[in-house]
């Protein structure tokens, strides 16, 4: 398989919007940290709108999807009972 341009775009699309949202909340916002699921969900959908409603990508896209939400859920509640 060869890493394309567009490869390397989806895969920063879905690694640094987590990424982000978890820092962000952990620094201003660490009460609400669990919130950061439901952001992430939220962006990939706005991010990844063509790529979901596409019929040969779908099942690739919902299943990366639900990796980075499962893994974004378990540092927010990692953080958030760490915190407390």
């Amino acid at each position: 398989m060869e890493l394309t341009p567009t490869l390397i775009l989806n895969l920063a699309l879905l690694i640094v919007p987590p990424v982000v949202l978890v820092l962000v909340f952990r620094q201003w916002l660490a009460r609400h940290i669990r919130w950061t699921v439901a952001l992430t969900a939220f962006c990939d959908v706005l991010l990844f709108c063509d790529e979901l409603f596409y019929y040969e990508s779908f099942g690739l896209f919902a299943v990366l999807i639900l990796v980075q939400l499962a893994v974004t859920g378990a540092a927010a509640f990692h953080l958030y009972y760490k915190k407390n």
